[in-house]
């Protein structure tokens, strides 16, 4: 019998450490303390050890991205779910008890932390409006988890596995496409506590400008770090997938709001929250403007608008900012939402305008509906400078 050869998952399994921690300390990424070195030495030894062909992809794109030192651009720390997409395209969603056939079933890098994550460093990977990005989150010791930190490092995205999941393997999740563009999701569960994050990321002051960004899944539970964050002068946002109920009424949105430097939602989400049935955009603008005119925040709320673009509303108070979609043809409408997250944030924190910051977004958001999964299409600053030359809108702003 031929003996099977030994993979990162099993010196991870060997020296009793994630796989993100054995990725990133063979191929110099991350520091890790010197009894964790020993234990991995120890199992690379004794198992006789040698990169596969997906480690050695890891660590050429590493020796890659570092061309372009990140270490002075402003730093991204996002935080949450990552998954391991099943992409299935069907002319419509079955009933229930029926079978069909899918035009295709692919396998894609998903979760809506991961999808912020690459889209904000997707951005600046010519070097101009870089981040230095990574990835908080939760990875197993299986061959998914070890494809996906491949993936996220070619995309140029640190992991930083902050736990392993109950099962150890990569959280999987699929997703149903249908000839529309609708999409209909089922994921397993996932959960990052506000401990874990701390425990395992050094928050302190720093030369450049530094945010964490959060989803709505975990927002409750790491509600107890913002202030610690602040204190460090970091910048805190949130996007508001998986916002739980606890957060979907008005005093309690509105207080999340008043503690952030930057929120986004969804338009259907703030109608469900407000309770506004006012049909018009405008209508809706103009009563979110009047329930934020007295309320004391730091920060600004970004409501997103689908196929009509986004409008933000300043900490200040001003005037709410529109900024409209690009006019594209609809195929899946997975990620968009993380992918405007995403490209604002990268304008955003290297100190663009709110109008800037969201008009790229919106562009960025609309380029991902055009091809299938979420990462389908990872746009520059190039990119989107293209998309929205000869709208007027790029000389407008």
């Amino acid at each position: 019998m031929v003996k099977r050869r030994p993979t990162i998952a099993d010196v991870a399994s060997a020296a009793d450490v994630s796989v993100g921690t054995v990725s990133n300390y063979l191929n110099g990424t991350a520091n890790v303390r010197k009894e964790t070195a020993q234990r991995i030495d120890a199992a690379v030894r004794d198992l006789a050890y040698r990169p596969s062909v997906v480690a050695r992809a890891l660590s050429h794109a590493n020796s890659a991205h570092s061309i372009h030192d990140r270490s002075h651009s402003p730093r991204l720390v996002v935080a949450g779910y990552i998954s391991v997409d099943y992409l299935c395209r069907v002319d419509v969603l079955p009933h229930r008890d029926d079978r069909i056939t899918a035009q295709h079933i692919e396998k894609a890098l998903g979760g809506p932390a991961a999808n912020v994550a690459v889209a904000a460093a997707g951005i600046g990977m010519s070097g101009r409006y870089g981040l230095d990005v990574e990835l908080a989150t939760a990875l197993g010791s299986d061959p998914d988890s070890e494809w996906a930190l491949a993936e996220l490092s070619r995309k140029g995205v640190h992991a930083l596995p902050i736990r392993q999941p109950f099962n150890n393997r990569l959280s999987r999740c699929i997703v149903f496409i249908e000839e529309n563009g609708s999409r209909t999701i089922v994921n397993e569960p996932f959960e990052l506590s506000e401990v874990d994050l701390t425990s395992q990321l050094n928050v302190k002051p720093e030369a450049r400008s530094c945010c964490l960004h959060i989803e709505g899944y975990h927002y409750d539970r790491m509600r107890g770090s913002i202030d610690r964050f602040h204190d460090a002068g970091w910048k805190v946002s949130m996007h508001s997938a998986g916002l739980p109920a606890s957060s979907r009424t008005p005093d309690a949105f509105l207080d999340l709001v008043s503690r952030l430097d930057l929120a986004f939602a969804g338009d259907r989400l703030i109608r469900e929250i407000f309770d506004i049935r006012l049909p018009t955009t405008s209508a809706l603008i103009a009563d979110i403007a009047t329930k934020l005119s007295d309320l004391e925040r730091r920060g600004h709320l970004v409501i997103t608008l689908g196929p009509l673009g986004a409008v933000v509303f300043p900490a200040d108070n001003s005037a709410p900012i529109e900024v409209p979609a690009l006019p594209v043809k609809l195929v899946d409408t997975t990620g968009a939402g993380d992918s405007f997250a995403g490209a604002f944030l990268a304008y955003w924190m290297n100190g663009d305008s709110l109008q800037s910051a969201a008009g790229h977004a919106a562009a960025s958001g609309s380029l991902t509906t055009t091809v299938e999964g979420a990462q389908g299409m990872i746009s520059s600053h190039e990119d989107l400078s293209a998309a929205l030359a000869g709208r007027g809108w790029l000389e407008a702003s």
